[in-house]
């Protein structure tokens, strides 16, 4: 056996090996756990081979990855340039609240407990706070859904709100791409057309969210409320520069999209 190989084997092994654990607080596996494992073990100038390879597709995963860091960058210069440094609105850009602007609301599930599977698997996309975080400027994708009964609880939001988390990753947003429901630790915000775009805000609340996240309180895990949102002040320039800094995000996520969609792979 060429170790290398059983490095990468193992790498991909330990997501069942995390299915095996055991124990409460600690989890822990057993050493027949290890010895069990069937290894597919061609000879060992192939093992080398498979290894090369891998090691070639990770080379070029870190390079797709930095350019991801490098379109993001790009971008919040770009709104710099475009608008100023909002935190301080050195461009002296007219101020709105955020209330001002559109139509905010919390998301809903009420039903106890949350994860009934009663509420589970029907035709109605559930975003959760994770996904928000963790999904860039838009949501094309979900895990779960509500059934009938999840979606009487809850609430279905339109395409293109966008979705402000206040629990946990505070005042992380994201655009949905398609209707949905959320639970209260996010908050939705329908913009009014004429005076905002959802992708302005996006980018908005990036250079602030460490600002909103020291605001938070802290009990069992951070938070904010809605009356902190509606009351934040937002720099509100002219729809066609809000249109003009859309379109150039446009072309930019069109290419992070091929990046991402490659690294997925």
């Amino acid at each position: 056996m060429y170790m290398p190989y059983l490095y990468y084997f193992m790498s991909l092994y330990i997501s069942k090996l995390r299915n095996q654990t055991s124990g409460g607080v600690i989890k822990y596996i057993k050493l027949n756990n290890l010895t069990d494992i069937i290894i597919e073990l061609p000879e060992v100038d192939v093992q080398k081979e498979i290894v090369e390879k891998i090691k070639k597709v990770q080379k070029v995963r870190v390079n797709k990855g930095n350019k991801l860091v490098k379109f993001d960058t790009l971008i919040k210069a770009r709104f710099v340039e475009m608008f100023g440094d909002p935190v301080i609105n050195s461009k002296n850009l007219e101020l709105s609240t955020l209330a001002n602007l559109g139509m905010l609301g919390r998301g809903r599930s009420k039903h106890r407990p949350r994860n009934d599977p009663k509420l589970l698997g029907g035709k109605y996309p559930l975003i959760q706070t994770g996904e928000v975080s963790q999904s860039g400027l838009y949501i094309r994708n979900f895990s779960n859904t509500y059934s009938e009964l999840g979606l009487k609880q809850s609430k279905l939001w339109p395409k293109d709100t966008l979705c402000i988390t206040i629990a946990a990753n505070i005042a992380s947003t994201s655009i949905l791409t398609f209707n949905a429901c959320f639970p209260d630790s996010v908050v939705g915000f329908i913009s009014n057309e004429d005076k905002v775009k959802p992708v302005f805000l996006h980018y908005w609340f990036s250079f602030f969210q460490n600002i909103i996240e020291s605001q938070a309180t802290q009990v069992a895990q951070k938070n904010i409320n809605l009356k902190v949102l509606s009351n934040l002040s937002v720099i509100h320039p002219p729809i066609s520069l809000q249109n003009e800094f859309a379109d150039f995000v446009r072309q930019v996520d069109k290419s992070k999209f091929e990046n991402i969609v490659y690294l997925n792979k």
